[in-house]
């Protein structure tokens, strides 16, 4: 047992980047078997293979876009293999078969340690043993806080064990960043006036989206804190800095949006015009969060105004923070570059919090959101050629797949199979990161004994 398991994690010749990939690609591979399967439909028939496939990428890539309605589709059976691609994708078929690992014989070789830094986003991990295991006892924590307070609306509605199984389902797509229910085909909407299902879900995106590290930094100072051997002050600069812009980029983002949304959907009956003010608020800052890479939705998004869907296709590029379960090209991403901007028109380098952010770095930054636009632009103009849709509203679909979001202007259950197919991959380069699909694809040009790269003098070139 242990060396089969061993054998999975290892991928003996394979580099980091390309385990993970791998590893997405076998737990796809796996759940489209079984979508497809009579055992997993309602109607004991076939699923249509592409259908699969679509279900099973977005579910292990924690997007939430569905060709398909989850509940009125799939049966109990089909419901649990979700949930089980959800849990893994959100936290890594790499990081959970570690964990066995560990539990079986309490090590991990540097090859696999390597591998496990590379999946969860961290260039520094002391005690990789610890972490992994941090990761799996929040992780149990945070949901099942969030499915008993969700079953106090569940369990009422739709009796004990379907109110359990309900709340569970949403409590685990909400902390991994899903996106999927098994309420209907119109997402969280019949629960957009309830604070407590609303903020519930609200508070497990965040705290999935968070990133691992920034949980236990703050755990293990708030702990300095509470036995008072730091004070308030201290407590803020012993933050690291990844952390401070973690939660810097993501209350701008949350509340900023938030604010933009009420204003300009304030008047619009056919999403939140009609409601009361505090029903208004709620439901702008749900959305908000949403678009953290969530996918959950209370309002119907085919009828926001243009202006908003535009705001949300920026805030879904951006996404969430690194190590999470959520996509995007990341807030510290974002707030890096923003920072190399600030700082170039001012002639200085980039510094924050009394720290400069290296070059390589910014380099670093640079690439990622360049090589996500590029992709990003090439699925648009591809759905351009195959899909006969509005524009935006492809637009819109391309961002929230390859962000890893999950909400649509319902055009999903209308994309053809080509449509349908540019979408999987968006989604599936999104969830591994773009960084890590090229890595996975590229060859190492270092060789032992290689001749050293010529040097050429340098030239002009007029940009701008």
């Amino acid at each position: 047992m242990i060396g089969f398991i061993h054998s999975i994690l290892g991928f003996r010749r394979l580099k980091p980047a390309q385990k993970i990939a791998v590893s997405f690609l076998l737990v796809i591979i796996t759940g489209t078997v079984l979508l497809t399967l009579p055992i997993s439909n309602r109607d004991f028939q076939f699923l249509d293979p592409i259908d699969a496939l679509f279900t099973s990428t977005s579910a292990t890539c924690v997007t939430g876009l569905v060709s398909v309605v989850t509940y009125d589709q799939y049966n109990a059976f089909g419901q649990a293999v979700i949930l089980v691609m959800i849990q893994v994708g959100g936290l890594g078929l790499m990081t959970l078969m570690a964990f066995l690992i560990l539990f079986v014989k309490s090590r991990l070789s540097m090859n696999e340690k390597m591998a496990m830094k590379e999946m969860l986003n961290q260039d520094k991990v002391l005690d990789m043993r610890r972490f992994l295991m941090d990761i799996i006892r929040y992780t149990g924590l945070f949901e099942s806080i969030g499915a008993v307070l969700l079953s106090f609306v569940m369990i009422p509605q739709f009796g004990i064990l379907k109110g359990i199984w309900k709340s569970v389902f949403l409590s685990v797509s909400a902390f991994c960043n899903a996106g999927f229910d098994i309420i209907g085909s119109d997402s969280l909407a019949p629960y957009v006036h309830d604070p407590l299902v609303c903020f519930t879900i609200m508070a497990l995106i965040v705290l999935g989206g968070l990133g691992f590290a920034v949980w236990f930094d703050l755990r293990d100072k708030l702990t300095l804190l509470w036995k008072r051997d730091i004070t308030w002050k201290k407590f803020r600069k012993s933050l690291t800095l990844h952390t401070r812009l973690v939660l810097g980029m993501t209350c701008i983002l949350i509340f900023g949006t938030a604010m933009l949304i009420l204003l300009m959907e304030f008047q619009n009956p056919e999403t939140i015009g009609n409601f009361t003010f505090p029903e208004k608020i709620m439901t702008s800052l749900f959305e908000s969060v949403t678009l953290r890479t969530a996918g959950f939705a209370t309002i119907s998004y085919g009828s926001l105004m243009q202006g908003t869907k535009f705001l949300m296709m920026l805030i879904m590029f951006i996404g969430g923070s690194p190590g999470g379960t959520a996509g995007g090209i990341k807030t510290t991403t974002i707030a890096v570059l923003i920072l190399f901007l600030a700082a170039t028109f001012k002639g200085r380098e980039t510094v924050v919090c009394r720290r400069t952010i290296s070059k390589e770095t910014i380099l670093h930054a640079l690439m990622i959101f360049s090589i996500n636009i590029i992709v990003l632009l090439t699925g648009i103009f591809l759905l351009c050629m195959l899909q006969n849709d509005s524009f935006l509203d492809m637009a819109f679909e391309a961002v929230s797949a390859m962000a890893t979001v999950g909400l649509t202007t319902g055009l999903t259950p209308h994309l053809n199979v080509f449509g349908k197919l540019i979408i999987i991959s968006l989604m599936f380069i999104g969830r591994i990161g773009i960084v890590t699909l090229v890595m996975s694809v590229m060859r190492s040009n270092k060789k032992e004994g290689s001749k050293k790269s010529l040097a050429y003098p340098s030239g002009n070139v007029i940009v701008g």
